[in-house]
């Protein structure tokens, strides 16, 4: 059986940009009817293989401000100790070296987002204010407005069947699949040659552990360092280390492709021996066994552009779908 329907916005891809934006539309106009068309089945995992964990004060101002969600961010997600640096290169004395972070809590809030928990939760939210939420669903096919057709159609197929949906406007907010970016040849590579491997582990890591110093310890108050979206630095490079509400921690290395090549670090293996090298109290630290390995993942040169990301034939992309 294939069912057709329409829209006035199609969303393809309903992860954090996705939702958002349904959400973003609704609340602006709950005339409008938003499609939102989502490959993974819902609910997800927590911890969910996401980069996007750490907000920034003006993104967490728009999640909380302007969508309104503070009340989940206070409640569900961790209130982050703002961003900190640690130019601690070969070191295991890490309150010996260079340390660039806040003391005090800001008083702009910002959260490290479970994205797993966080999306469950905007597909939700979305669907309670109206929002078709199509999820498990697959796009096989999209033809675009033009050529006498008022509306863009997506064909998608969901539960063995297939679907064909009309809309007033498409939005790519499909991440690096960009559907819409491939259908209409827009990416643009750029110059900025660096990877990126990381992984979640279970348990907290907590910088305080790694000192006696009473000075160092009490020089944060709160004396929660864990909280932070923590950077180990070195030339060339930085490990991050940033806590989920979930109970995991995520951890990644984000280097320059030259000064270390992903072949150096693109296994599990790998990655932990390039940390015992680079960065050995961190290594010690995940050695551990209450620290087991949830999931691991690299990419290649991940910047890019986009050579257009909206058009006045009523199309747009969002989140990494452009550019990243």
């Amino acid at each position: 059986m294939q069912t057709t329907t329409r829209t006035d916005v199609a969303i393809l891809g309903g992860g954090l940009a996705g939702l958002t934006l349904a959400l973003q539309l609704r609340q602006r106009d709950p005339d409008c009817a938003v499609t939102v068309i989502e490959r993974r089945a819902h609910p997800v995992r927590e911890a969910a293989h996401k980069v996007g964990e750490s907000t920034v004060e003006i993104g967490a101002h728009y999640l909380a401000k302007v969508l309104g969600l503070e009340a989940h961010l206070e409640s569900e997600q961790i209130r982050k100790f703002g961003f900190r640096f640690f130019f601690s290169e070969g070191s295991h004395a890490i309150d010996q070296c260079t340390e660039l972070g806040v003391s005090r809590l800001l008083p702009t809030p910002s959260w490290q987002i479970d994205r797993g928990r966080f999306e469950n939760f905007l597909g939700e939210r979305a669907r309670a204010l109206g929002v078709q939420f199509e999820d498990a669903a697959v796009v096989r096919e999209l033809t675009m407005a033009g050529d006498g057709a008022d509306d863009h159609v997506v064909a998608f197929e969901r539960d063995g069947a297939m679907h064909t949906l009309h809309s007033r406007w498409l939005i790519d907010a499909s991440g690096r699949a960009g559907l819409l970016k491939r259908k209409l040849d827009l990416a643009q590579p750029n110059d900025h040659d660096a990877n990126a491997v990381w992984w979640r582990v279970d348990g907290t890591i907590d910088p305080n552990a790694w000192s006696q110093d009473a000075g160092w310890l009490q020089r944060c108050d709160p004396p929660d360092r864990w909280r932070s979206t923590n950077h180990m630095c070195g030339p060339g490079y930085w490990f991050w280390l940033i806590p989920l509400a979930s109970g995991s921690h995520s951890l990644g290395i984000v280097c320059d492709a030259k000064m270390h090549p992903l072949e150096t670090m693109n296994t599990h293996a790998k990655a932990m021996d390039w940390l015992r090298t680079h960065q050995p109290q961190v290594a010690a630290t995940l050695d551990r066994s209450e620290h087991t390995l949830q999931d691991f993942l690299f990419l290649r040169h991940f910047s890019y552009g986009c050579k257009q990301v909206f058009s006045r034939e009523r199309w747009a992309l969002t989140g990494e779908a452009g550019l990243f």
